[in-house]
């Protein structure tokens, strides 16, 4: 059983040129549709979940939607789930797509907190990325929210982008922090196959900072940001006192979770399982009363021990020593003791009284150590 749902609603208003995940460009008749699947979605699943503490809807643009079809998406979770009290219902918003009647529905529907797509905070390089709206209509969006009651708020930033310089990002942080949302990510930029960015900078028409470069900017952002009062609390995320997204500790966790939508994954009954992608043949499936499922995969054995590790392990905290034997009947060391000690022995990871963890070296080059793990 769950106790988390993520929902995904697949559609933009143009697709940004870094993006690889599930999205399409919206279009109202096929929005209505594919809602209608979803909520049929939602029927399949809702026995199987407990009471949920955690929603997020995300995307693609959640907020590209009407506020009547926010709505009616809000009805459908509210009548299929049983959802507590002190839930954490997040709904993902871009600068643009968001207006006071949108914001009240959310709220009048218990969504308590957004997730705001900015990455940058220069319009030369937004524009770049193929961002739809401009650092002024962002401070409109994030005002408005602010003004319709929304007291958690989360920004999404990238680094190490095209051209950026280390001045540029010393003011994208700068002006956020003067902003004060509850919770800031930032990622550094990565480079997906399926992307224009991929294709330029394959034609090397594209120009990264270094990778020198990129590490003083991840550096920087840690130093800055946990000195103006945000808890370093996962890799790439940083909250205020008790504003950790309580839904991604969910994945950290590795606990279960009901993935809805069109490319949606899921992870429950030990079975993560991912949902057809394209939106015509998802509807289809649903339209039989089918779940729209592709894949699916048990994890067992070391394969599940290697995943529990991996995602604790991007927890600043780590992961608890005696969560895992009460997980697995055994100490971490058993599946993983030569590999950590490697770690250990190049002072990247640590133990402390409960957990183990990356040292502050170690973050930078987390990714090696996850390779090894797998």
């Amino acid at each position: 059983m769950a106790s988390s749902v993520y929902i995904h609603i697949p559609f933009c208003a143009t697709k940004c040129y870094y993006c690889a995940f599930n999205t399409y460009t919206f279009h109202k008749e096929q929005a209505k549709a594919y809602l209608h699947a979803l909520r049929t979605e939602m029927e399949l699943y809702a026995s199987e979940t407990e009471p949920l503490q955690t929603i997020f809807i995300g995307g693609g643009t959640p907020s590209i939607l009407s506020a009547n079809a926010l709505s009616q998406l809000l009805t459908d979770i509210h009548r299929h789930f049983r959802i507590t009290t002190d839930a954490e219902i997040t709904v993902e918003c871009n600068p643009g797509t968001v207006d006071t009647e949108k914001l009240r529905v959310m709220r009048g529907n218990g969504v308590n907190r957004l997730s705001c797509g900015l990455q940058a905070m220069q319009d030369e390089t937004l524009k770049q990325l193929g961002r739809i709206h401009t650092v002024d209509e962002f401070r409109q969006s994030y005002h408005l929210a602010r003004e319709n009651g929304f007291g958690n708020i989360n920004m999404d930033l990238i680094f190490a982008l095209p051209e950026q310089t280390m001045d540029a990002w010393h003011h994208t942080l700068s002006e956020v922090i003067a902003l004060e949302p509850e919770h800031i990510s930032a990622y550094n930029l990565v480079m997906e196959e399926t992307t224009p960015f991929y294709e330029s900078w394959q034609a090397g028409e594209l120009h990264l900072p270094t990778e020198d470069t990129e590490a003083d900017m991840f550096q920087y952002t840690i130093e800055t940001l946990t000195t103006h009062g945000y808890e370093h609390y996962e890799i790439c995320n940083f909250a205020k006192p008790n504003r950790e997204a309580r839904h991604n500790l969910v994945y950290w966790n590795n606990q279960p979770c009901i993935g809805l939508g069109a490319g949606a994954w899921g992870y429950i009954n030990g079975v993560r399982y991912s949902n057809i992608r394209g939106i015509a043949p998802y509807i289809e499936q649903l339209s039989h009363h089918n779940k729209p499922i592709a894949d699916t995969e048990r994890l067992t054995g070391h394969a599940e021990k290697a995943e529990t590790l991996m995602l604790a392990l991007r927890k600043r905290e780590g992961i608890s020593v005696e969560a895992y034997q009460d997980r697995f009947g055994e100490e971490i060391g058993a599946a993983f003791g030569s590999i950590l000690k490697k770690w250990m022995d190049l002072g990247l990871l640590e133990r402390t009284a409960t957990h183990l963890r990356f040292t502050s070296r170690g973050l930078f080059l987390a990714n090696e150590v996850f390779v090894e793990l797998m």
